[in-house]
């Protein structure tokens, strides 16, 4: 019985594949690596293009995203032109795969029965390939100097820019626009070795708009993120960012390329490794262990959509200019080459005085010199490393001579100014106060935007001249009443500016973050407020010339709660406590009414309900305001160094009559002034 079972069991199954072979037709065999699809050699025309919804694409992560530590950008600079050929690609290339979003969950295929293999479905005919279509085509083009294979998506290309006015536009448009840096461009990649059809890479990045920005924060001719740029020379502060330098941009990213060349093997993989990310192209050769690019291209969640469309872009902008009388391009012009000259400018130099040497508008320096970003060169570097070094700037031709010329007797008129370098904790009222001008100048000066904040490690420029004396008032500073034993480690204090944390500061004084918060009280979770103080024990030998800090010896140290504290804190509200022994059945309202004091008030000090009986002998904290009043108890405030105040003032219901003798006045306290 068992037997006759599993023998109908098996009919079913078969008959069920031979019935229905869709489960064999779904699983999607991989596309072979760098082979056109084959078509039927009877195939219908191709419908014109029409807007299409906008495929979806997988999440960051999810099957065909893969994860990078440093990636590039995803969708590239968002310009007019970009926008449209992205928008045409949604239509060209429709996502091959399905969403993967849509549902990720397993389905489960089980019947219990022993498993039965199902019979593969049959094999289409061959048919020839667009590559064998379009042979006749191809084989008249001129090929650039970087390797083509010609894939699917680079053919459908190729006929975008021939065929579709929207292509034919876009490429039109780029092409044009390259004329303005292809030279400048084409001669840094002779000089390291490079293909100079690399230069497309940049048109397919930029658009060849040296001052293009995208929203993932890649910046300038070749879309450098700020890190990669860093790690490879590019400077990038309040003053400068040379990502919008064509020239040091070019330098750099050639470097980049040669490196990708080198660590990957194949420009296919290097270029595609400058925009997805170096790390995540290594993780996609790994995990599918093929090192051929079109064969990652199709298979499925190895690659970014935007990567798999990335290298055959470049390659077919470049095919079409490698043979533009075949693609209908014969006529097309070039914008007229940027090609200006170089004056050598002090550090510290305003644009505008460069413009007014040059005798042209100020408008076309800051064009050919977008680095720029405060309107003036860099501030000079520290003393002995080349801090007085000139500054190139671009200037229109035929203006180098005449700014050279004029551009030191202008300089003459201006007021000195100086590097200075703001100290961690320092504030612009700080420098502005000690170099005797404003906080409005020194914004002038370093082109500091409202609400910008100033670190420390910033180097800003500043009037030169002596630094005004500081006071000789000692500030006061409040410490918790926990004392630490320093040992050797004297004790220094530092006053919190806006946007500091504990992790900042600690990194700054070279301490731990948990040791600052165990000195100070701090609640880990709680953010740090302008205007504290923090207490922090230092290395005796470590140099604090970086960080605005106070010795001990420079302030006077008062512990919270205690009695100076409360001295100081009544002082700079204009009055005094005193204690006062209660009667029996008083209320702190009651007392409050006698000495004018709010009832919120004296409970905040008594730490009571106001309307709570006394008992008798109890003591009662009264602040009172103006000169020391007498009181019903003894009076335990402590006079700060160089106050001159009476230990019994007037009695609260009026003042204390003149005394008719000098003997009869009460003691003075005195003290020395610091």
């Amino acid at each position: 019985m068992r037997a006759a079972l599993v023998s109908l069991a098996v009919f079913l199954a078969q008959s069920a594949a031979w019935a229905d072979p869709a489960p064999a037709a779904s699983a999607k065999p991989p596309a072979k690596p760098a082979v056109v699809a084959p078509k039927p050699a009877a195939a219908a025309p191709k419908p014109p293009l029409k807007p299409l919804p906008k495929p979806t694409r997988p999440r960051p992560g999810r099957p065909g995203r893969p994860t990078d530590p440093n990636p590039r950008h995803d969708e590239g600079v968002d310009s007019p032109e970009h926008r449209a050929l992205r928008d045409a690609e949604h239509q060209l290339f429709p996502l091959p795969l399905p969403d993967t979003d849509a549902d990720d969950r397993p389905r489960v295929d089980a019947s219990g029965l022993p498993p039965v293999a199902r019979l593969p479905a049959p094999a289409p005919a061959p048919a020839p390939s667009d590559e064998h279509r379009m042979a006749p085509w191809i084989a008249t083009l001129q090929r650039p100097d970087l390797p083509v294979r010609w894939d699917p998506r680079v053919l459908r290309y190729l006929e975008y820019f021939k065929e579709d006015p929207r292509g034919r536009g876009t490429f039109a448009l780029f092409y044009r626009r390259s004329g303005r840096y292809r030279e400048l461009v084409r001669r840094v990649l002779h000089k390291k070795g490079l293909p100079e059809d690399l230069i497309w890479l940049a048109l397919v990045e930029s658009g060849f708009d040296p001052t293009a920005r995208s929203p993932a924060g890649a910046v300038g001719l070749w879309q450098f993120v700020a890190e990669t740029a860093r790690s490879y020379g590019l400077t990038i502060d309040r003053w400068l960012d040379q990502r919008l330098d064509v020239t040091a941009a070019t330098e750099a990213a050639t470097d980049f390329l040669a490196d990708l060349r080198r660590r990957f093997g194949s420009w296919d993989l290097a270029i595609a490794a400058y925009n997805m990310g170096a790390g995540g192209m290594a993780g996609v050769v790994r995990r599918y262990n093929t090192n051929d690019f079109w064969a990652l291209s199709h298979l499925e969640g190895s690659l970014p959509w935007e990567t798999t469309l990335y290298v055959p872009r470049i390659l077919s902008m470049a095919v079409v200019a490698h043979n533009l009388a075949a693609f209908g391009f014969g006529d097309l012009a070039l914008d007229p080459s940027v090609d200006p000259e170089e004056v050598h400018v002090p550090a510290g130099t305003t644009l505008a005085l460069v413009a007014s040497a040059a005798n042209c508008p100020v408008k076309d320096l800051e064009t050919l010199n977008p680095e720029l970003r405060a309107g003036r060169t860099p501030p000079p570097g520290p003393p002995g490393e080349g801090g007085d070094a000139a500054y190139v700037v671009k200037v229109p031709s035929g203006k180098g001579a005449t700014a050279s010329q004029n551009l030191a007797r202008l300089r003459r008129a201006q007021a000195p100014l100086e590097r200075y370098v703001v100290r961690f904790g320092e504030t612009l009222e700080q420098i502005a106060s000690a170099r005797k001008t404003t906080v409005a100048r020194l914004a002038e000066l370093n082109g500091i935007a409202p609400g910008e904040a100033i670190r420390g490690g910033t180097v800003i420029l500043v009037p030169k001249g002596e630094a005004a004396a500081t006071s000789a008032l000692k500030p006061a500073v409040v410490v918790p009443t926990e004392t630490f034993a320093s040992g050797l480690q004297p004790r220094v204090f530092y006053r919190v500016v806006s946007g500091d944390g504990p992790t900042d500061v600690a990194a700054a004084f070279r301490v731990s973050t948990d040791s600052l918060r165990r000195w100070n009280g701090l609640d880990p979770d709680a953010r740090l407020l302008e205007g504290m103080t923090l207490q922090v024990f230092v290395d005796a030998s470590q140099d604090l010339g970086h960080v605005v800090a106070a010795r001990e010896g420079d302030v006077r140290v008062l512990v919270a709660g205690s009695d100076d504290f409360f001295g100081q804190l009544d002082a700079t509200k204009g009055r005094h406590r005193q204690r006062v022994v209660a009667r029996a059945g008083e209320t702190l309202e009651g007392i409050g009414r006698r000495y004018n004091v709010p009832a919120k008030t004296m409970e905040r000090l008594n730490r009571k309900g106001r309307s709570e009986p006394l008992r008798g002998g109890d003591t009662v904290i009264v602040p009172v305001a103006g000169a020391l009043a007498a009181s019903e108890g003894p009076l335990t405030f402590h006079v700060p160094v160089g106050d001159r105040s009476e230990l019994r003032g007037p009695i609260p219901l009026g003042p204390l009559p003149k005394a008719p003798f000098a003997s009869l006045l009460p003691t003075v306290l005195t003290g020395d002034r610091r």
